[in-house]
């Protein structure tokens, strides 16, 4: 049985490692099979072969299978892997034990195995123990050290020994998904110089590697930039506590750089140096999932160019997992994902790639029951919080929904026992009728959506009990019953929503102004509230249908953010279909029309564009690309 090896060497955080294997061969038919932690590059006789360990838990761990076939001569050849080992968490990553797991097999038979006799060193081409982030959510950058690469995917070099064995890893499982597509390079645009900065345009969103040829009089280090604004006349690296650079040194004379370790997400690349250099060509390699959109033809020139856009920007958010954004911070958030998924449905007509994201959710560990912020995620990243309990929420909602598109009741069944979590992680903590947010100090952070008041609990609110909390809890009781029903569970969620209902309504609904408030003991009103109101039945009859008339008109209260117009539009079709068709039409092209007009080739994280969250708002995110789901159910072709 293969074994989880390691170098030698202490393992260490963020340290990159190469393993050598050599292998005869005769013309078989042959194929590795390959897990990481953090991440691999596989490289056959010196050429690429592929990358990218899909994230994962080191209790639910995938291998990928490999056909190298193609890439093997007779005789003897060498199989080269290279291994970051990142040590510490980041949004899509468990942090575990450093290592590499691998089989051969030829014609089907197995004839090789990661063990202590594999030959692995320290990779001398990276400063190891760097420790600098890119964000805190997507973690390590690195620094290449192109004059230190020797010819070790091609022949045994010095400083390679045996290897060590690793524990606290699972033998892995077949990888659930596609392998990424790796795409011809992007024909890029250099802009100009100024300084000691070159700029280059990829024409439009991009996700993927970076490569470049180039020449330097003198031995020095580069610094490659990447980003999605250029407001400021050069690329917007460093926001914050982001820095979104990487550090290559090169060697006088031509080096030629391609690096598989780290995605970038970007419209914009620079190039920083202290010596004039000169480029050939400087462009990412795009990686991704191999999914296709179905044909669409909606009649209408805008609506047409805003479902192209909307499915772009579902690809370039969706890797080994869904990701919320590509530049910022490649995480899968459930509300989010939550989003992707529906709009994948009609987008590609695939629904692999949704099981094993909401698969993965399920694997889940944390001990409150809620999910983590993110999936994978484990460890203290404070002062970042590590729960969102509305995410918890829609997570029921997502494989409710799953069930209902495929009837595939095996998905169901295997994320329950995490179902169950998350309702007994709210049910234990009722009071008084009502679902208190939860505490700050667990590491919770009570969000539900970027707009005013509702983005955290304001500081002069005391009282426990929010409005959308408790509706989307609703949302679950009654989706959780169903969920029970599909599988045979006995459960009593209906009554356990309608007293929450009464509760709801009591406690938040104002009279007089024909709404529900935010949040009790608050004056502020908001869409996403009042849709919810409707979507949990709190709001029922003649309410109901007011506060929809309200939504769908002139009004004074907080608007949704594109992340959440889903909800508004799903309340308004739950009351009258027909009667709102046109209105949430209308709204999509005017909202989508103006990113479009304003250069959009992939769609905003929220309306204003890149000025949002001090100038670190996405370009391109998953949750915004709903117009291709209400496209298809409103039939937009229909005139």
């Amino acid at each position: 049985m293969a074994k989880w090896i390691w170098l030698k060497e202490e393992q260490s955080v963020d340290s990159h490692a190469q393993f050598f294997v050599p292998l005869s061969f005769s013309g078989e038919n042959t194929e590795i099979r390959l897990s990481a932690n953090s991440d691999y590059t596989l490289y056959v006789n010196g050429a690429f072969v592929s990358c990218n360990q899909y994230r994962d838990f080191p209790y639910y761990k995938v291998y990928d299978s490999i056909d190298i076939t193609k890439y093997l001569t007779k005789g003897n050849n060498v199989i080269a892997i290279e291994v970051w080992f990142y040590g510490a968490p980041n949004f899509s990553y468990y942090s575990a034990n450093a290592g590499l797991w691998y089989e051969l097999y030829k014609d089907g038979k197995k004839i090789g195995e990661s063990n202590e006799n594999t030959l692995s060193r320290l990779n001398p081409a990276y400063q190891n123990g760097l420790k600098r982030k890119i964000s805190p959510q997507i973690g390590w950058t690195y620094h290449f050290i192109a004059p230190n690469e020797d010819t070790w995917k091609t022949e045994l070099c010095e400083g390679f020994e045996k290897s060590s064995l690793v524990e606290g890893i699972f033998q892995p499982i077949p990888r659930p998904i596609e392998r990424l597509d790796i795409l011809p390079p992007v024909k890029s645009k250099f802009i100009r110089t100024e300084g000691n900065r070159m700029l280059y345009d990829l024409g439009r969103e991009e996700v993927g590697f970076p490569t470049f040829r180039l020449t330097s009089p003198v031995k020095q280090t580069l610094k490659l930039w990447w980003g999605e604004h250029i407001a400021d006349g050069r690329v917007r690296g460093i926001i914050g506590p982001r820095n979104f650079s990487i550090d290559i040194t090169v060697g006088e004379g031509v080096t030629e750089f391609s690096n598989y370790c780290r995605r970038l997400g970007a419209r914009y690349l620079e190039l920083e140096y202290q010596t004039p250099v000169e480029v050939e060509y400087l462009t990412l390699f795009p990686s991704e999932y191999p999914v296709k959109v179905l044909p669409f033809d909606f009649k209408d020139e805008l609506r047409n160019r805003i479902y192209e856009t909307a499915a772009r920007t579902l690809v370039l958010c969706m890797h080994d997992h869904y990701e919320d954004c590509p530049w910022r911070e490649q995480a899968m958030y459930a509300m989010d994902t939550r989003n992707q998924i529906i709009c994948g449905y009609y987008a590609f007509g695939e629904e692999k790639f949704p099981r094993a994201a909401l698969r993965l959710m399920g694997e889940d560990d944390r001990a409150d029951g809620l999910l983590n912020i993110t999936t994978p995620y484990k460890g203290d990243m404070s002062p970042i919080p590590r729960a969102i309990p509305s995410f918890s929420l829609h997570f029921v909602t997502m494989v409710y929904e799953y069930y209902l598109r495929t009837g595939d009741l095996s998905l169901v069944r295997e994320v329950y026992p995490k179902l169950n979590k998350i309702m007994n992680a709210c049910t234990s903590r009722m009071e008084d009728g009502l679902l208190p947010m939860f505490e700050g100090k667990d590491g919770a952070w009570n969000f539900y959506e970027w707009t005013d008041n509702l983005s955290g609990r304001p500081a002069d609110i005391t009282s426990p009990f929010e409005t959308p909390l408790n509706c989307l809890f609703s949302i679950a009781l009654g989706r959780m019953q169903a969920i029970c029903d599909w599988l045979g569970e006995k459960a009593d969620f209906l009554s356990m929503k309608n007293d929450l209902n009464r509760k709801i309504s009591e406690t938040f609904y104002n009279k007089d102004k024909g709404l529900f408030v935010d949040r009790a003991g608050s004056e502020t009103y908001s869409e996403l509230v009042n849709a919810l109101a409707i979507l949990c039945g709190a709001a029922e009859g003649e309410t109901a249908e007011r506060i929809a008339d309200t939504l769908a008109g002139d009004h004074d209260i907080t608007k949704c953010s594109l992340s959440m117009m889903c909800f508004k539009y799903d309340a308004l079709l739950q009351i009258n279909k027909e009667k709102y068709r046109d209105y949430i039409l209308k709204d999509i092209d005017a909202t989508y029309g103006k990113m479009l007009n304003a250069g959009a080739t992939s769609f905003w994280e929220t309306e204003n564009g890149q000025s949002d969250f001090s100038n670190a708002a996405s370009l391109c995110h998953g949750w915004s690309a709903m117009p291709v789901y209400y496209y298809h159910t409103l039939d937009a072709a229909r005139q």
